[in-house]
């Protein structure tokens, strides 16, 4: 399949080649497809400032329950946000600013379903402070709890309240260490018989943030624990041993994660690009931690003077669980760098999604590979080895990546993992081939899941690639720990551009400031969904002759009987056309479109059998 890779970006120090090849094996110019890794998000002290498709999985209409113009919701690993509670009422968070480009309004967003509807959109926020970053907990017995940061020498704040969706939000405080009290980046997490231990993690403030480096750390990663609300402090802003200065020179922020607990045994994930990937894992509740290593950096205390040829690492995106044996699983983005001249950049098409768990052998830079966008992804040690979740997809022929957005993350990336009954489910944010607005492809929410822990995946579901998200950029989900009603339950952020608004590096941003959709998605677990939605039921065609003008035609190779149908959409998503043609027996049908009264330009059509969707593009002359 001929692919044609337009670039024409230029970010940092690193100038974009233009060069025509194969979507799946890029040539040596890719080496220079790179761009000047960013300091940290900054909170300063005031605030002033294809041929084998992707199925589409059936959805109904996005459930919008908020908005939001401040659209950068991490630096790295996606928060935790959602929860779905035994009674079927579930709540969401989300970063929400109405007023660009200062934000003065800035802080957590809530949205509550009470087990029939989501509430309106939210006007303010829940602090009384402007605040970022929100972390969502269930907190006693019917209760709730976010906590955020205030980028000031108040550090965090705690937002909770006894009884969830209803009443008056009550707050408290955890303030770093003298001369570093404004902590950053909050991780929480509860845990006891009814949520009342609340476990915090949070960083102190790096050089390029204007905080300074703390025992020895540009950027400190610190624990606290508290179980009576705050009042009183077990464990407050204790360096745990494995994260100090013998290990590191400092830490970047939102490069870490808790990982789903369960029971006694809780753990925290820490893996950017340039530190060891380590896991700091209690089987007591927090009283004692074992640092365990699943990725060995690519040398010691890793600084930007040093010189080093491109390397396989994180991206900083990460996501864990904790399975019913106390076994941690975890789900990082992949990254290239090197380092050169006193600068870290960063690939902008690294590719790659990669799971380990404590079963596997370390990994380390070589491993990894120091290949882009391999030509091959069957041939590396990843696919070959069971730590590959996914990599970029092909689409339709002609399609291409025309463009990559600021994220500074891999190709696919931003994972959500969920254990339940022996399978592991990760959700990931891909790059979409075939879908862009001319100068960046959008990123779709993708799935998969494997039952052997790696050894085999299901196919990939994307779930907002159809006709409906044609020019929606779908990031930053985040899941609900728990599987209720037979679903999955996540939400994300949507907007009708690729990228985001806040600007990352000196390049700039992708776009001006746009209102985006926070969007609640439900998804059937993904073993019916591959029974239903992604079978061998049809395999459907490119349209032929395309381009065209007049008529097409589409073949649908059914290998069972099955109801099918044809729709064709506009560019916007007008519906132009549907024909239901019924049953029809298992072999190839031969179906027409007739585009004669259509005005030049490009169209979709979808095909249907027996549940299963694939849409197309096609191009009228």
């Amino acid at each position: 399949m001929k692919k044609t890779l337009l670039i024409i970006i230029v970010l940092g120090f690193a100038q974009f080649i233009v060069a025509q090849n194969r979507q799946v094996q890029p040539k040596e110019w890719y080496k220079t497809v790179k761009a000047e890794k960013p300091a940290p998000q900054v909170e300063p002290a005031t605030f002033f400032e294809g041929e084998t498709p992707i199925v589409s999985a059936a959805l109904p209409p996005d459930v919008v329950i908020g908005e939001t113009w401040y659209d950068l919701q991490t630096n790295g690993s996606i928060l935790p946000r959602m929860w779905v509670y035994p009674d079927g009422t579930m709540a969401a968070t989300w970063t929400r600013g109405m007023t660009p480009t200062a934000y003065s309004d800035r802080g957590t967003g809530y949205n509550y379903y009470d087990g029939s509807s989501w509430g309106p959109y939210p006007t303010e926020r829940i602090e009384p402070v402007r605040t970022g970053w929100p972390n969502y907990q269930p907190y006693g017995e019917n209760g709730e709890i976010v906590c955020a940061h205030t980028g000031v020498a108040d550090g965090l704040i705690f937002s909770w309240r006894e009884n969830k969706g209803t009443g008056t939000w009550n707050n408290f405080y955890l303030v770093g260490p003298a001369g570093h009290e404004d902590l950053l980046w909050p991780r929480i997490l509860t845990t006891g018989e009814n949520h009342e231990i609340i476990h915090v993690f949070a960083i102190t403030a790096p050089v390029g943030n204007g905080g300074t480096e703390y025992e020895g750390l540009d950027g400190a990663i610190l624990y606290s624990r508290t179980s009576d609300g705050g009042v009183t402090w077990e464990v407050e802003n204790e360096m745990l041993d494995g994260l100090s200065a013998d290990y590191s020179n400092g830490y970047n922020p939102d490069d870490y994660t808790w990982a789903t607990p369960n029971g006694n045994t809780i753990a925290f994930v820490v893996n950017d690009g340039k530190n060891d990937g380590v896991i700091m894992k209690s089987t007591d509740g927090g009283d004692n931690w074992e640092r365990i290593l699943f990725f060995e950096g690519p040398v010691p205390f890793l600084q930007a003077t040093d010189n080093l040829t491109a390397f396989g690492c994180a991206d900083g995106a990460n996501a864990a669980v904790v399975d019913d044996n106390g076994k941690v699983h975890v789900v990082f983005g992949r990254a290239v760098q090197n380092v050169q001249d006193g600068v870290i950049f960063f690939y902008f098409y690294s590719d790659g999604l990669v799971y380990w768990n404590e079963d596997k052998p370390v990994l380390d830079t070589v491993k990894m590979g120091h290949d882009i966008l391999p030509a091959d992804w069957s041939t590396t040690y990843l696919a070959q080895n069971g730590y590959l979740v996914a990599n970029v997809q092909e689409n339709d022929e002609g399609d291409t990546i025309v463009g990559v957005s600021t994220y500074f993350k891999s190709l696919t990336s931003m994972p959500q993992i969920v254990y339940h009954d022996g399978i592991i489910q990760v959700f990931f944010t891909m790059l979409a081939v075939g879908f862009d607005n001319t100068v960046f492809n959008y990123r779709h929410i993708n799935g998969r899941f494997t039952e052997d822990e790696g050894a085999s995946w299901s196919e990939y579901s994307d779930y907002t690639g159809d006709v409906f998200h044609l020019f929606s950029e779908c990031v930053y989900a985040s899941a609900a720990p728990q599987v209720y009603n037979d679903k999955y339950h996540l939400i994300y952020q949507t907007s009708n551009q690729p990228g985001i608004s806040i600007a990352l590096s000196t390049a700039g941003a992708d776009h001006d400031p746009i209102n985006n959709n926070y969007v609640y998605l439900a998804i059937s677990p993904v073993a019916v969904d591959i029974a239903e939605n992604i079978s061998t039921i049809a395999e459907v065609s490119q349209n032929y002759p395309n381009p065209f003008n007049g008529k097409t035609y589409v073949n649908v190779n059914l290998t069972e009987g099955s109801d099918l149908s044809l729709e064709v959409y506009s560019i916007t998503g007008q519906k132009l056309a549907e024909n239901n043609y019924g049953y029809r027996n298992a072999g190839t049908q031969t179906l027409s479109i007739d585009a004669s009264n259509y005005t030049s330009g490009i169209y979709f059509y979808t095909i249907t059998a027996n549940g299963q969707k694939v849409t197309r593009k096609m191009i009228v002359q």
